[in-house]
């Protein structure tokens, strides 16, 4: 196999003016899979590091109705000693929380949505005060103003103690909420206490604590909040984890993967197409010289694997160039997005995948190569 080899790569050294449009080829194809799989896993991940970080990192426990029956103080004692759990509190929000409410001030009414929880809940979900100062859990004719519903109220910082009217009855203005970050559903909401939820007849089926945990934790807290919640029947215990970013970061690939391959797979069927044309053209040039060496008595099947070396090493070579240039740039292009630079292992086969695409495109060259005559040729020359 020394002496093809060395002939196979001769050959393309003294013809790389020919050989050169397929090279391209090849490196353009291996830069395209290359590139694409940097640009898609660093997008994915910084898609997924975005969301991790609108997380809130939060996980909502849903109690049934008999639960309000226990006080937050008692409550909340249950989840002392969980490992990783920061804060916890009630908070029912949305459509749990029943339908809106008017709220009138200064004239002006609107329609805003109901929240009822207590400042552990609030502070489980990352929410802040903006002014003003919090309510207590036994108020039963105070709220908190989400910031968007105290601007068009005209409820200022400085008016804490103002009085507004919820479904034509009065309560006092505690404060003024500010939502969680990357969160604005408290912004259009006011917020009362569960025991101003009882006093007007809006007190949810179904109760909701939100346990703010370590990043990264919920899968192992969430274990024991069943049992720590409801000891005498934890199966009424409905769990919401934050979303897993590592399943994120899956989904997102797969669904970039599928186009990559069809890009990918297009890409190495032109390569192919090349390599043949490129093998052909090389074959018809040097009719004569295969002709000499088959009358001179080298087998048939020396010339047809230095033809299939040929091609081999054409997109060997393509295939590697197109690794380090195609890596160049997903590098550039991650540096100046701000995406992290990261390749899959497979980029490591490029080159091997380049003398795959360059073998399967020279072995119907090699084989026309090995059924020249040299007795006609020698006639017709």
């Amino acid at each position: 196999m020394k002496g093809p080899l060395n002939r196979a790569a001769v050959a393309l050294i003294r013809r790389w003016r020919r050989n050169l449009f397929s090279l391209c080829a090849v490196l353009f194809c291996a830069v395209t899979f290359v590139t694409l799989q940097g640009i898609t896993l660093g997008t994915g991940e910084r898609t997924a590091q975005r969301f991790v970080a609108m997380q809130t990192g939060t996980i909502a426990a849903t109690l049934p109705a008999s639960s309000w029956d226990s006080g937050e103080r008692e409550l909340l004692a249950r989840l002392e000693g969980i490992p990783h759990v920061e804060h916890a509190g009630t908070l029912v929000m949305g459509e749990a929380a029943g339908n809106g409410v008017d709220v009138s001030s200064w004239g002006s009414t609107l329609h805003a949505n109901v929240a009822i929880g207590t400042m552990d809940g609030l502070a489980a979900r990352g929410a802040s005060m903006q002014s003003g100062l919090p309510f207590a859990d036994a108020d039963t004719n105070t709220v908190l103003l989400g910031e968007r519903v105290a601007s068009e109220l005209g409820v200022g910082r400085a008016q804490a103690d103002h009085e507004i009217t919820v479904d034509d009855v009065r309560m006092r203005v505690a404060g003024v909420l500010e939502d969680a970050p990357h969160q604005a559903a408290l912004a259009t909401s006011i917020v009362i206490t569960p025991a101003t939820a009882r006093r007007l007849g809006r007190l949810p089926a179904a109760r909701t604590i939100h346990i703010s945990v370590t990043q990264g934790t919920a899968s192992q807290v969430a274990r024991y909040l069943p049992m720590a919640l409801a000891p005498a029947d934890p199966q009424s215990v409905s769990l919401k984890l934050p979303a897993d970013p590592r399943a994120l970061r899956t989904s997102l690939m797969a669904d970039s993967k599928q186009t990559t391959l069809i890009i990918t797979i297009v890409m190495v069927v032109v390569s192919i197409f090349t390599v043949v044309n490129t093998m052909q053209i090389a074959i018809a040039e040097r009719r004569r010289e295969i002709g000499i060496s088959l009358a001179l008595g080298m087998p048939a099947w020396q010339i047809a694997v230095q033809f299939l070396l040929e091609a081999m090493l054409l997109g060997l070579c393509g295939g590697f160039a197109g690794m380090a240039v195609g890596s160049l740039m997903a590098a550039a292009l991650a540096m100046g997005m701000g995406w992290p630079f990261m390749l899959p292992w497979a980029a490591l086969l490029v080159p091997a995948a380049g003398a795959v695409a360059g073998a399967v495109g020279g072995v119907v060259p090699a084989i026309q190569a090995t059924r020249i005559d040299p007795a006609e040729l020698l006639r017709s020359t």
